[in-house]
């Protein structure tokens, strides 16, 4: 499969390992493509994507624009997942305007962005640990106008979690591996009224629902009443495993 953004052909690695009958076919397609990528997934702390150059030169960046957004980006050593387009706005769509937003792995704002564009909530606080992304995200938030509702952190969400305090309304956490060890940190960022959690995570094929019970025998463990406010496979992420997104509703004990 292949997916354009912002001038740039990103091709999955199950694509044809003849590189030049792909880039053929890609250029016949797609005449006005800058660069084409192989794109091999995330590695490491930072969430850095690793990237085969098959074809043209990478740009230093990028613009990609996504439901009245803007995100501008490195697309050679940024993550910008296009599947969780319509995540993105569904989120967007149930955040109100009285409510305070901690957004745990902001990256370029993908969250962040769409949420403070349409919904205007109070505040959000955007925390980002890559100062890669971190700098793209303080030119996104300029980009879309929206400074006066999102505030960057630049660190790890954490160490960011405990200066930020009980705000939190709703937390996001658009992050993919071993996300339940991050909950005890969203959590204390709840308000005293409790909040909602975004909490994204990798599941095995077939066994969806372990990651909702992990979720909230962690909050019960941790003095907090958790409730399940539903779930929903975002995608597909390899043959054994899914992308999948749960809400919990917590408040302490």
């Amino acid at each position: 499969m292949v997916k354009l953004f912002g001038g740039v052909a990103l091709v999955r690695p199950e694509e044809s390992s003849d590189v030049e009958e792909t880039v053929r076919r890609i250029l016949k397609s797609h005449p006005n493509v800058k660069a084409i990528l192989r794109y091999w997934g995330i590695e490491g702390e930072y969430r850095r994507p690793r990237i085969e150059v098959l074809w043209g030169a990478t740009p230093d960046s990028i613009v990609y624009r996504e439901y009245g957004v803007e995100f501008e980006l490195d697309p050679a050593s940024l993550m910008f997942c296009l599947g969780n387009k319509f995540e993105r706005i569904r989120t967007a769509a149930m955040v109100r305007s009285w409510e305070v937003v901690v957004d745990m792995f902001a990256g370029v704002g993908q969250f962040s962005i769409p949420i403070a564009y349409h919904a205007r909530p109070k505040k959000i606080h955007a925390i980002e640990i890559n100062p890669d992304a971190y700098g793209f995200l303080v030119k996104n938030i300029e980009r879309n106008r929206v400074s006066e509702i999102v505030v960057p952190h630049l660190g790890d969400c954490r160490e960011v979690a405990k200066q930020i305090g009980q705000v939190a309304d709703r937390v996001i956490m658009g992050y993919l591996h071993n996300t339940v060890s991050f909950l005890p940190y969203a959590l204390d960022t709840l308000s005293s009224a409790g909040g909602i959690i975004h909490l994204h995570s990798l599941a095995v094929r077939g066994r969806e629902g372990e990651l909702a019970a992990k979720a909230i025998s962690t909050a019960e463990r941790l003095g907090y009443k958790a409730r399940l406010l539903g779930q929903r496979v975002i995608k597909s992420y390899s043959p054994s495993k899914l992308h999948v997104a749960i809400e919990l509703f917590a408040i302490k004990q």
